[in-house]
């Protein structure tokens, strides 16, 4: 249940970092955005969030947004495919030094 949890609060903080970033975006293209900018740039975003991180790293070299972005994915997966069986921190190494 708490891994779970933990996962889902992972996923929440890649979801941040993916807004953020569509922020960033946003501010960039439409100085002047509205109501209509921003539903169409939310549900965008929805859908693309662990692309558009990328936009600011390659544009700018913010990497920031998309290693935070990354990284939480990385470890929301890992927590979510933990066997009840297993020891966390044993499986935890295993999993990186496969995904490696």
């Amino acid at each position: 249940m708490i891994y779970s949890v933990m996962s889902y609060l992972f996923y929440f903080i890649a979801l941040i970092s993916g807004y953020a970033a569509a922020y960033e975006i946003l501010l960039q293209m439409f100085p002047d955005y509205g109501l209509i900018h921003i539903v169409v740039g939310g549900t965008i975003s929805l859908m693309f969030f662990p692309l558009i991180p990328l936009y600011p790293g390659i544009m700018s070299g913010e990497w920031t947004l998309a290693i935070l972005c990354y990284i939480a994915i990385f470890f929301g997966v890992i927590l979510e495919i933990r066997p009840d069986g297993q020891k966390t921190t044993k499986f935890i190494i295993s999993s990186i030094c496969l995904y490696i």
